[in-house]
């Protein structure tokens, strides 16, 4: 049976799969990285139950430490129980998800790494706990981060701490934590090219919708004030969906393929509300390459699941819908929130578009190698702005 097939199968074959590669140690690779998705909520709690209540550096091995990062991903309060084993057996070391299971952690686990990063430990345990606090995401675990950075002291300023887990230096958020999801139409996309990818079968794909379509893709309305060529048109949404104002009234999301990422890094617009856009970017440049519009189709938006509401791109590994709306952005590089170029206020975050988006002559766009798009914007500027990060 090919592992589509079998990723469409009866739940619990597939936890029998995972419960057997964990177990006996086989190899599990992109299969264990595929079915983890697709356990049902329950079996991933029952599988973390298993596996991680009884961790220890003796039986840590790379699948369990994969279990772990996915289910941080996905259902981070089913660790939360057993978050002081996690800091002593530390799975996952050095690399940037191994704080992720105390992401919204209680109370409990708070006061627990402030025990850690007494001034009598050491500077990696006190690094590893002001980490660890840093994902919580707490108020009181915040506050505690800004004294360890001043004490231990952190490697980097506070402020570049905060925006790695969506915060301003003031501590405002810099994403709308009710994210959605961007639904194509099931023929939008070309077929993988070869057997061994997954076809788009993960459980973001196949989200509900209702309620409107909007349009995707084409030419845009405004001028690129680079190279004076026709802006690329993205999506148009409600305004109050984006951050843009508090109306429904749509906006056109424009850039230029051409000059964005290319030309220049970041690139930055203005909206009136009459609909008007107007590049704040100014400039007299001729583009190394002519990007060809987005292939146009209708899209619908979907409630994002509370099991969905972080993704990560390294680890979705192109099987996950990560066209979104909102939520906290799927960075492929470190966090990196422009500044408005009216107020100078970092911008929020606005939505994120995948590569291998068909444009109008057939072929995938990809950003950059194939990475993602980011967009932002200011509502008290009405200001919008689009970079990409690749590897």
């Amino acid at each position: 049976m090919m592992l589509p097939d079998f990723l469409r199968g009866p739940p619990q074959e597939i936890e029998s799969l995972v419960d057997a590669i964990l177990s006996n140690g086989y190899d599990g690779g992109t299969i264990l990285d595929a079915a983890l998705s697709h356990l049902t909520e329950a079996a991933l709690d029952r599988l973390v139950h298993k596996y991680v209540a009884t961790l220890d550096g003796d039986n840590l091995d790379e699948n369990i430490e994969t279990l772990i990062a996915y289910a941080s991903l996905q259902k981070p309060a089913a660790l939360h129980p057993f978050l002081e084993r996690l800091f002593e057996v530390q799975p996952n070391q050095g690399s940037y998800y191994a704080s992720w299971p105390w992401r919204e952690a209680p109370a409990s686990a708070i006061a627990h790494l402030a025990d850690q990063a007494g001034a009598g430990a050491d500077t990696e345990a006190r690094m590893q706990a002001f980490e660890c606090l840093l994902e919580t995401r707490q108020s009181a675990a915040l506050d505690l981060c800004a004294s360890l950075a001043k004490s231990i002291p952190a490697r980097h300023p506070m402020a570049l701490y905060l925006e790695s887990i969506g915060f301003s230096e003031s501590g405002h958020a810099l994403y709308a934590d009710e994210p959605l999801h961007l639904i194509f139409p099931r023929k939008h996309f070309t077929p993988p090219s070869q057997s061994w990818n997954l076809p788009r079968i993960h459980p973001t794909w196949q989200l509900e919708t209702g309620g409107s379509a909007y349009r995707f893709g084409g030419t845009g309305s405004g001028q690129c004030g680079l190279c004076g060529g026709a802006l690329h048109h993205l999506v148009a949404l409600p305004e109050n969906r984006i951050g843009l104002s508090e109306r429904p009234q749509l906006a056109s999301l424009e850039t230029c393929l051409s000059c964005l990422g290319m030309e220049q890094p970041v690139l930055h617009y203005r909206h009136e509300e009459s609909g008007q856009i107007t590049s704040l970017d100014k400039g007299e440049v001729t583009p190394e390459f002519i990007a060809t519009p987005l292939k146009q189709c209708e899209v619908r938006l979907a409630p994002t699941p509370a099991r969905w509401r972080w993704q990560d791109w390294a680890l979705s590994n192109g099987r996950e819908n990560l066209h979104r709306i909102g939520g906290f952005p799927s960075w492929v590089q470190s966090a990196n929130h422009p500044s408005c170029p009216c107020c100078g206020e970092k911008m929020k975050f606005m939505l994120q578009l995948d590569s291998e988006l068909p444009d109008e002559n057939g072929e995938e766009w990809l950003w950059g190698s194939g990475g993602i798009c980011y967009g932002f914007s200011c509502a008290p500027c009405r200001t919008t702005a689009y970079m990409w990060q690749c590897t």
